[in-house]
This record gives C-alpha cells, structure tokens and sequence, in this order.
C-alpha cells in the first residue's frame, strides 16, 4: 500500500465533501430543516411513495436513522405515513403539501462546487473529458460498494428531474 498516496487522497476527498456538505447543510437550513429531512424529502418526492426501507437503502443510512428523521418530518408536518389496503404492515412516507412545498424550496439553492465543476469542465474539451471520466468512475466506486440498485435508482430519478426542466 502506498501510504503517501492513501494520505492524499483520503484527504482530498474529504476537503471536496466537506465543502458540499457545509453547502448542503447550509441550503437544508434556509428552509428549516436539517440536511437528511431535505435528503430525505428528495426522496419521497422522486419516489411518491417510499417505504421506510427504501429510503435506507437510498440514503446509505439504517433503517433506525430513517425512523427518527421521518418522525421530525412527520412532526413539522413535512411527510406523513400511510398504510395501502393491500398490505396494512407495510408504512409508505408521502409528502404532504408542506413537504412538497419543501422540496421545491429547496431547488432553488446553488451549489458552488457544482458551479466550479460547471466552470471547470467548460475551460477545455480535456477538462470536459475529464469531468465525463469523473462521473463514470463515481458511479463505478458507487456501484461497487452500495450497488446496482443505489445506482439505478440514481441514474433513473436523475432522468426523471431533467425531463421536468
């Protein structure tokens, strides 16, 4: 193992996402609410529906994290539970009408290091390229270690939101 460069890149990763979740958290916090109820009010709205293990495993979170956030989402009147006919043990989370206007709240914030990324990849077609390779391998770590479904689920809810634009 080359320990210099396990440094470095353990490092460089951690510096990228401090910086998104300092933009995340501080987005989440301009519509009153923490970064994984807005995690988890994306969700719901891309789902419509999702059960409680879902958003779990959507979240890369346990299902007792989700538990406890779903409750505060519930209590500030965000999202409620509901039971389908078909299958009473099952809990599926929804949006309310609060909730919905929540997440279209917080599609408005800008994120500056998607921003530089956007710059970045426009400085050149090497950077563009760069950039292309960049996501690939991300999906690819991401595939590896919480696989295809995460991803799929990724890719599809992505399409879904351009095809709203």
């Amino acid at each position: 193992m080359n320990i210099p460069n396990l440094h470095i890149m353990m490092n460089y990763l951690r510096g990228t996402y401090k910086v998104l979740e300092e933009e995340w958290q501080k987005s989440a916090r301009s519509i009153g609410v923490t970064q994984a109820e807005q995690h988890v009010l994306w969700i719901v709205h891309l789902e419509k529906e999702a059960t409680i293990t879902k958003i779990a495993t959507i979240g890369l979170w346990d299902v007792s994290t989700v538990m406890q956030v779903i409750t505060r989402l519930k209590q500030k009147g965000l999202i409620t539970l509901i039971k389908k006919s078909s299958d009473r043990r099952v809990s599926y989370a929804v949006l309310t009408d609060k909730g919905q206007e929540k997440y279209e709240e917080s599609t408005q914030f800008s994120y500056k290091l998607y921003e530089y990324l956007e710059n970045f990849r426009e400085d050149s077609h090497e950077n563009k390229t760069f950039v292309e390779e960049l996501l690939i391998f991300h999906r690819e770590l991401n595939k590896h270690f919480h696989g295809s479904e995460f991803i799929e689920w990724t890719e599809q809810t992505a399409k879904a939101l351009q095809n709203r634009s």
